[in-house]
């Protein structure tokens, strides 16, 4: 994921208009239990707030560290929760987590993370070789089995003139099941797993609240790649316009999505 587009406006803002994917973790973890003391590593961690979370779900309470590659996201999350000394975090991508040894964590949760990473398969050999035997990884994310409204809206207006000359950059990968499951063979979680499919909707009151979730949910990388300033706001103008048409009778918006969770065990 590219966070060339992220603002500490747009980082701070997730805190506040995260709920869908703060939710969204709360399902994965009913199916990701936490065992007491355990070390855990949050991968997209964002402010950090997830992670102040999951550290309360045990007692003793569990060890997180969090991970994002946003620099805003970090300091937020690292000034956020600097006197709580079971959170720690830094800035990194899931593809290199050599700044920590073989074997160091009991649990690795990646949620609303995934799609946004660049090199998926390096990030997963990664999760395995961080955790120890017999430890779990959590996955929930966008299903690639699913379109929804947003992704459909992108596509329209991005294939239009002039936006259709800027190539995009990191945008996200949302994985099948098919694709999860090979990806998983060959990362070495061979101890077994399961997986669920989530259905949700957002809900917001307008297309000017739902681009702005959008915006803080991708860190700014809702346009593609349409460079910030007087075309970037062209662009966002005609999401809205496409917005406007998917209001339902009471003047809501309300998308559906598919969420694709995973728990796979890696091996002895």
């Amino acid at each position: 994921m590219t966070t060339r587009n992220d603002t500490p406006a747009l980082a701070s803002g997730y805190t506040t208009r995260n709920t869908t994917q703060f939710n969204a973790a709360l399902f994965l973890l009913s199916h990701l239990p936490i065992p007491p003391a355990a070390t855990v590593l949050d991968i997209g961690c964002g402010p950090g707030n997830l992670a102040a979370h999951i550290s309360t779900l045990t007692s003793p309470p569990a060890h997180v560290t969090g991970i994002d590659p946003s620099t805003d996201r970090i300091a937020l999350a690292t000034q956020t929760h600097a006197h709580n000394p079971l959170l720690t975090f830094h800035v990194g991508i899931a593809e290199d987590l050599s700044r920590f040894p073989d074997a160091a964590f009991d649990i690795v949760f990646v949620n609303s993370t995934l799609h946004w990473v660049a090199d998926q398969a390096r990030a997963i050999r990664e999760f395995a070789r961080v955790l120890k035997p017999g430890g779990r990884l959590g996955v929930s994310g966008g299903s690639g089995d699913f379109e929804a409204a947003h992704e459909r809206i992108k596509a329209r207006v991005l294939a239009r003139a002039p936006y259709a000359a800027f190539e995009e950059v990191g945008g996200p990968h949302f994985l099948t099941r098919g694709e999860m499951n090979g990806l998983l063979d060959g990362g070495g979680f061979t101890g077994g797993r399961e997986m669920w499919v989530n259905r949700i909707v957002v809900e917001r009151e307008g297309p000017g609240e739902m681009v702005e979730w959008l915006d803080t949910s991708s860190s700014g990388q809702t346009y593609g790649g349409v460079p910030p300033g007087e075309l970037r706001e062209r662009c966002r103008e005609e999401m809205r316009v496409e917005w406007e048409a998917e209001r339902e009778a009471d003047g809501w918006i309300r998308m559906g999505m598919e969420l694709l969770v995973v728990v796979a065990v890696k091996g002895e």
